[in-house]
């Protein structure tokens, strides 16, 4: 049995989130290859072709599937990781539509930054399967790498560069030409320290380049690991600004973070990770 949790429409256009875990009783090693269940926009455009001779059904099963993929932002299809002997996921399923925010909560070790990380491409996953807007994690990497961002939670910026040189870097990496580094410096507050060593920079200020960086990438889905954590109250504030816009522009965000009650106001779901398995906790 799984627990499945659904977001409902929202301006005349399905929206769904789907998260599911197996049952705790289930064995780590016995990881099931279903999907989770449920039409979508996407497979609904497909449902006439169920009228094809029997012959064709196959392909045109793998395409109803590669089509929903490619529909959604995130889809987990049991995704666990072992580290040792240690389960820290397990069987972990969702489905998140595009411009849809969902936060993560869960105590600490509970697999928060593992699972950005497994999304990030960062870490193989032990079993299952991921995609993000249609890309699969372990065999299209690159294609993923070029539709996220990632916040880690110390801001994950190159420490014996300085705030601009990192956002060069960045900018050049993603190939973005003329990219405006002073903007992205500014809106977070860093003008005055944009030719700093970035070692000399507080927690609070490595964080902030750390959402310049995001900013100025602005990739389709936005990984971010505590990212109120360090922060002043000038930089919460920022940060709620930052999440508003992302919502008013389509972007999807998963966010690990321990400040429910302010992070819980941008989200579609709140997703609990407890004991490796990942359930629908509110709103």
């Amino acid at each position: 049995m799984r627990a499945v949790a659904s977001v409902g429409v929202r301006a005349g256009v399905r929206a769904d989130l789907r998260a599911g875990a197996s049952e705790a009783a289930r064995s780590p090693h016995a990881l099931d290859r279903e999907t989770c269940g449920g039409a979508t926009s996407a497979s609904a455009t497909t449902a006439s072709a169920t009228s094809a001779s029997a012959t064709t059904a196959p392909a045109t099963d793998r395409q109803r599937r590669g089509a929903t993929d490619a529909a959604l932002a995130v889809r987990l299809d049991g995704i666990a990781k072992r580290f040792g002997r240690e389960l820290v996921l397990r069987d972990l399923r969702l489905e998140m539509a595009a411009g849809k925010i969902a936060v993560l909560k869960g105590s600490n070790g509970a697999g928060k930054t593992t699972l950005l990380r497994v999304l990030a491409t960062r870490l193989r996953p032990t079993r299952g399967r991921g995609w993000v807007f249609g890309y699969e994690l372990q065999r299209q990497g690159d294609e993923v790498r070029r539709r996220i961002g990632l916040v880690s939670a110390l801001g994950g910026n190159y420490p014996v560069l300085t705030a601009r040189e990192n956002l060069r870097l960045a900018a050049t990496l993603s190939g973005l030409e003329n990219a405006d580094l002073d903007g992205a410096l500014a809106g977070v507050g860093l003008t005055d320290v944009a030719d700093t060593l970035v070692r000399t920079y507080s927690s609070g200020m490595k964080k902030r380049l750390g959402l310049a960086r995001l900013l100025l990438l602005d990739p389709p889905l936005w990984l971010m690991d505590e990212p109120y954590a360090a922060l002043d109250e000038n930089g919460k504030a920022l940060l709620d600004d930052v999440l508003a816009a992302a919502r008013g522009r389509d972007r999807t965000v998963v966010m690990a973070s321990h400040e429910l009650e302010r992070s819980a106001r941008f989200a579609d779901a709140v997703l609990e990770l407890a004991g490796g398995s990942l359930r629908r906790s509110g709103p």
